[in-house]
């Protein structure tokens, strides 16, 4: 049983809209781009190959099999740590295979905050959903659950990082409450498990760059 901590933050005033195509977030009146939006406006040139090795139909059909994958992976997790039986979803053999293969690490997550929270910094202008802010081996961490063919390379894996600190930030104005690290649990196809922990504060100048050339592209915060 995974005790759950009870705090007393309003998470609720944050409404979750449609942009220019993107996930933004209306906060007190302003429209404040997702981590998720600004990332995915950062050039990707291992993405754009793969992509063009496969041809676009293959890519779309790809991308669509993984985000059903990752959705209902999510979801056992998140029952899971809800103290939810997850036996229901056997019949998801995929995804609960995934689950059950990284099911040692999950359990070393304990005295969780929140799960699936909305957060946002008035401070950089951003907003976005975090998996989960919970203690990981006795510290206070953003922990990131990603599904995967195969381990992620340093490119993906730096990606997570700045999304992460960006959870991190987000928490820590909302509630002055720290971060101490930031954990990426990574359960792959293939049989590949990552645990990748690391500190905020080592990404906090990548986030900024992103930030800043987000704002610089066609879609304009406002």
């Amino acid at each position: 049983m995974f005790t759950h901590i009870l705090n007393t933050f309003d998470f609720s005033q944050i409404q979750e809209t449609n942009f220019e195509g993107k996930r933004h977030y209306r906060v007190e009146g302003e429209l404040y781009p997702s981590i998720t939006t600004i990332l995915s406006a950062q050039k990707n040139e291992g993405l754009m190959r793969w992509r063009e090795s496969i041809g676009s139909d293959v890519a779309n059909f790809e991308t669509r099999r993984a985000a059903n994958r990752g959705k209902i992976f999510h979801k056992i997790v998140e029952d899971y740590l809800n103290n939810k039986k997850t036996l229901d979803y056997k019949s998801d053999i995929l995804p609960y295979g995934l689950f059950n293969l990284v099911k040692k690490e999950i359990d070393r997550v304990d005295n969780i905050h929140n799960l699936e929270v909305t957060l946002y910094s008035k401070k950089y202008k951003i907003a976005g959903r975090a998996d989960c802010i919970a203690e990981f081996d006795g510290l206070l961490s953003v922990i990131d659950f990603k599904s995967a063919n195969r381990a992620k390379k340093e490119e993906q894996l730096t990606t997570h990082a700045i999304q992460e600190t960006a959870y991190s930030i987000m928490w820590e104005e909302m509630t002055k409450i720290p971060i101490e690290q930031i954990v990426t649990i990574v359960t792959c196809e293939n049989g590949e498990t990552q645990i990748i922990i690391e500190k905020p504060q080592f990404f906090i100048d990548k986030l900024v760059s992103c930030i800043e050339d987000f704002k610089k592209s066609k879609i304009i915060i406002k």
